[in-house]
């Protein structure tokens, strides 16, 4: 595929209130900001076409229009995906790639989404990028942490929450974003999560798989710090008073 401008990328952000290890968490207060607000104004720096939040609650809605970014309210959803697609299809299904951005990754970059609309093959509309770093052994038990065997092409062969490959002297970690063409996104958002591989780990890009949807990943030394737990959180309170992100209110 020919290099991708930013301007025809469609960021979205899928945003539900009720996480079950910590809820609310898309306003869960990181140094005086929502940490969904982090996220937008992180992604900001890559200027894509369309940037919004996808979310079911009036309280993110208001949080996110407050700060001057848009907002998508949507029905129940039984995936981000599938939230992003219902965001992109009232947004008028904007952009030549889409990016699905967890908004518990508040530390993401402008190298992040660089990296994620260069990887695709061109070789046809049905395939999604995401991203991967190396995991060290002794983090690798963390279920949390999601692990994803990468083939020699850069195919992903499975991901899971146990450490995998069984025997490997490393890992690699999945990072919680995806890009998609437009045919890779209505593909995505049909597949069903509830049943096989995808419902036991509680992935759904299991699914996609199932489908034979291609999903290439792309590794290399992002750093990242997800926020699943309280005790996530807390790490990335120091991270951002490390870096000098703290502010009043």
């Amino acid at each position: 595929m020919a290099e991708i401008d930013p301007g025809e990328v469609a960021v979205i952000i899928p945003a539900r209130y009720g996480s079950e290890r910590l809820p609310g968490k898309p306003l869960a207060d990181l140094c005086g900001k929502p940490m969904v607000i982090r996220v937008l104004q992180a992604v900001e720096a890559f200027s894509p076409q369309v940037l919004a939040v996808a979310t079911d609650d009036a309280g993110i809605e208001e949080a996110v229009e407050s700060r001057g970014f848009e907002a998508v309210m949507t029905g129940p959803a039984s995936s981000g995906t599938e939230r992003v697609h219902a965001a992109w299809k009232r947004l008028g299904r904007p952009g030549r790639l889409v990016i699905n951005l967890q908004c518990d990754e508040p530390f993401v970059d402008e190298a992040w989404l660089s990296a994620l609309t260069s990887g695709f093959s061109g070789q046809d509309g049905m395939e999604v990028t995401t991203l991967g770093r190396p995991m060290l052994i002794d983090d690798s038990p963390d279920p949390h942490r999601v692990k994803v065997v990468v083939g020699r092409k850069g195919r992903a062969l499975y991901f899971s929450r146990s450490p995998v490959p069984h025997g490997a002297t490393g890992f690699v970690e999945h990072l919680g974003l995806y890009c998609f063409t437009p045919e890779s996104l209505e593909a995505c958002a049909l597949s069903d999560p509830r049943s096989g591989p995808a419902e036991l780990e509680g992935l759904e890009q299991l699914a996609w798989m199932e489908e034979e949807i291609r999903v290439t990943v792309l590794v290399d030394e992002f750093e990242s710090w997800s926020v699943d737990t309280l005790e996530d959180l807390e790490v990335a309170r120091r991270m951002v008073r490390g870096r000098g992100g703290e502010v009043d209110g």
